[in-house]
């Protein structure tokens, strides 16, 4: 509506991000056990982010259809990928119990504080594009660590672990 949008067709906008996003996590959750290596998975899903936020700083009153699809798709699919991806880091069930405490509580921690952390920008700077460039920055950064998130080697049985 910043942009000059009428509050209907931000709203269709919204909904249909809603509606992606939905989709994009079941499918994500029905299909992930197909990929037993999750990284190209997770690799293509924030690229689908980044290109979303990439299509929102540069024009996002043109590609507003595309972004919010490619946002559906990756918002979306990250949150069931991620817990699969940190399960996958597991080597036994208290160790599962600690990593997605870990990945949840930081998670939620970051949701909370990335709409404060956007709106300080957008008073700042007068428009969301700061956001959307801070928010690609985080994207790059993740799949910067997408090649160390590869599945779990079993550990190695010694002498001392029966």
């Amino acid at each position: 509506m910043q942009l000059g949008w009428p509050p209907g067709q931000a709203g269709y906008l919204l909904g249909a991000l809603t509606f992606v996003e939905v989709l994009a996590g079941l499918a994500v959750s029905a299909a992930v056990q197909r990929w037993p290596d999750r990284r190209p998975l997770l690799c293509g899903v924030l690229l689908a982010l980044a290109l979303g936020l990439l299509a929102l700083a540069l024009a996002p009153l043109a590609l507003a259809w595309v972004a919010m699809a490619l946002l559906g798709i990756g918002i979306g699919a990250l949150f069931p990928l991620s817990l699969i991806v940190t399960l996958d880091q597991a080597h036994s069930p208290a160790h599962a119990n600690a990593l997605l405490a870990r990945v949840q509580g930081g998670g939620y921690l970051i949701a909370a504080c990335a709409p404060l952390a956007a709106g300080m920008l957008r008073d700042a700077l007068a428009s969301l594009q700061g956001a959307w460039w801070a928010m690609l920055l985080a994207v790059l950064v993740l799949l910067a660590l997408v090649p160390s998130l590869g599945p779990a080697q079993p550990e190695q049985e010694t002498a001392c672990s029966g």
